[in-house]
């Protein structure tokens, strides 16, 4: 017998013993996998976060909140001019590097219309202060956000997420309140509003307030 014909039969064997070893294989990793539902997939991977539908949901209880917490804005001027930061913390929330959204209402007479605001005199605030509201572009999408100090940054996902959110809430706020205000607002009428002024933004004696509501009287 050959040397060639002696090494047969152990050739065989394995050519014989891989195949049973990978089905083996191939069963273990059958027994080892699990088949999720589709509930469990998406459950795995969540939608794409969406601003729009977020502010959408959020919009009314910020609404309501900042209404709930809004003080007389005579008050809180009178606060600002003595010491913004402090008058800030207390009325407000953080919005920023040394800026605090503050809830705010007050009544007045529109004195002027104009590129998107409101000017309203305002009766018992410190000599020489201008209150203007925001109807247009001028609106702060961030104050309304951070007012009521229920969403925070480490919520969402990142940057973009947490400013966008802003945006459509300022967008909402547009459509809502800024449009019909705009077209009731007529100059010498009697308005109500409430809404969020940040601290720290503008002239010493300036307030700009992004609205929530406002109401003309008659």
């Amino acid at each position: 017998m050959s040397t060639a014909a002696a090494a047969d039969p152990p050739r065989m064997l394995t050519r014989l013993v891989w195949p049973v070893v990978i089905v083996a294989l191939l069963v273990a990793m059958g027994l080892d996998t699990r088949f999720l539902s589709r509930e469990e997939v998406t459950a795995l991977n969540p939608a794409e976060f969406s601003a729009k539908d977020f502010a959408a949901a959020e919009y009314p209880k910020i609404v309501g909140a900042i209404e709930a917490k809004a003080v007389d804005l005579k008050e809180v001027a009178t606060a600002v001019v003595a010491d913004p930061s402090a008058a800030g913390q207390k009325y407000g929330n953080v919005a920023g590097t040394d800026k605090y959204a503050v809830p705010v209402r007050f009544t007045g007479k529109v004195a002027e219309t104009d590129a998107g605001l409101l000017t309203i005199d305002v009766a018992g605030l410190p000599k020489g202060s201008v209150v203007r509201v925001a109807i247009g572009q001028a609106a702060n999408g961030t104050a309304l956000r951070d007012a009521p100090g229920t969403l925070k940054f480490k919520d969402f996902q990142n940057q973009t997420d947490y400013q966008q959110v802003a945006n459509e809430l300022k967008a909402r706020m547009l459509a809502e309140v800024a449009r019909k205000a705009g077209a009731a607002a007529v100059r010498g009428a009697n308005v109500s509003v409430a809404g969020v002024y940040v601290t720290n933004t503008g002239p010493d004696d300036s307030y700009l307030v992004t609205p929530v509501k406002v109401e003309v009287a008659g």
